[in-house]
C-alpha cells in the first residue's frame, strides 16, 4: 500500500502537537528544507504529537485511530507520538489501524539519509522506540498486545531491524552497530506473552538473526560480532519442562 503526502513547504523544520482533534503547527526555526512533508489524521482524546523535520525530502505519517486510512469504530486515546528527522529523504511512519488502543508511546528518531521507521501500534500501554543515526536503515516494529517494550537501536549503514509482536508483557530489543550489514528479527505469536530478548550485533561482518517465539517465559540473550558473516535462526516453541534461558553469542 503507498500513502501520498502532501507538499507542506511551509513544514521544512515544523513541530506538531496533536492533543484530541486540535493541532497546532509552527515553525521553529528558519526553514532549510523546502520540500518536507507531513500527514496528521487522529481520532480519540488526550493524544499527543510532536514531529519535527530538519533537512529536505523527509516525510511523516501519522495515523492514530484509523484502519486502512479510513475513519472506523478503533479509537486512539492517551497516547504520545514523538517524530525526529535531520537529515534527507527519511521517510516515518507512525500507525495505529488493526484494533482500539490507549496510552500508547511512540518514537521514531532519524538523524542521517534515506531511513525508513515504521510503528503499527494496537492495544494498550505499550512503549516502543526506534532510534537510527546513519543511512540507509530500515527499523519496523509491527504489534498488537498489552504492556510491551520495543526498542530497535541503529548505528551505521545499511542495518535491517523488525519486530513482529503480538503477545503481552514482554521485553525485546535490537541493537545493530558496526560496518557490516546485519539484518535481525523478532516474531512473536498472539500465544507468546513475558517473553525477553536483546539481540546485538555488530562488527563488519553480514549477520542475520531471526528469533521466533510461540510460548511463554524465555529470557534470551543474542550477539553476533567479528569480521565474517553470520546467519542464526532460533525457535523456541518448548511444550513441558523446560529451561527457558538461552544465551546465543557468535563471535570471532
Amino acid at each position: 500500500m503507498s500513502y501520498k503526502l502532501p507538499n507542506l513547504p511551509r513544514f521544512g523544520f515544523m513541530r506538531a502537537v496533536l492533543r484530541g482533534l486540535l493541532m497546532v503547527a509552527y515553525a521553529s526555526a528558519p526553514v532549510f528544507g523546502a520540500n518536507n512533508s507531513v500527514d496528521i489524521d487522529t481520532k480519540g482524546s488526550n493524544t499527543s504529537i510532536y514531529i519535527t523535520q530538519s533537512g529536505s525530502g523527509n516525510t511523516a505519517a501519522v495515523w492514530c485511530g484509523l484502519s486502512g486510512g479510513v475513519y472506523t469504530q478503533h479509537n486512539c486515546s492517551n497516547a504520545e507520538i514523538d517524530v525526529d528527522q535531520n537529515g534527507t529523504s527519511n521517510v516515518a511512519r507512525a500507525y495505529s489501524q488493526l484494533a482500539a488502543h490507549t496510552g500508547n508511546e511512540y518514537k521514531i528518531e532519524q538523524t542521517g539519509n534515506d531511513n525508513f521507521g515504521y510503528i503499527d501500534a494496537d492495544d494498550d500501554l505499550n512503549d516502543m522506540d526506534i532510534v537510527s543515526n546513519g543511512n540507509n536503515n530500515d527499523a519496523e516494529i509491527y504489534m498488537k498486545g498489552d504492556n510491551n517494550v520495543y526498542s530497535i537501536i541503529q548505528t551505521g549503514n545499511d542495518k535491517e531491524g523488525e519486530i513482529r509482536a503480538f503477545g503481552d508483557s514482554s521485553n525485546f530489543s535490537i541493537n545493530q552497530s558496526g560496518s557490516g550489514e546485519h539484518y535481525a528479527k523478532v516474531y512473536a505469536s498472539d500465544s507468546a506473552d513475558n517473553n525477553d530478548a536483546a539481540i546485538t550485533q555488530t562488527g563488519s561482518g553480514n549477520h542475520y538473526m531471526l528469533l521466533n517465539f510461540y510460548t511463554d517465559d524465555y529470557d534470551v540473550t543474542a550477539s553476533q560480532s567479528g569480521v565474517t558473516n553470520k546467519s542464526i535462526t532460533a525457535t523456541y516453541n518448548c511444550i513441558t519442562s523446560c529451561n527457558k534461558t538461552v544465551v546465543i553469542s557468535q563471535t570471532d
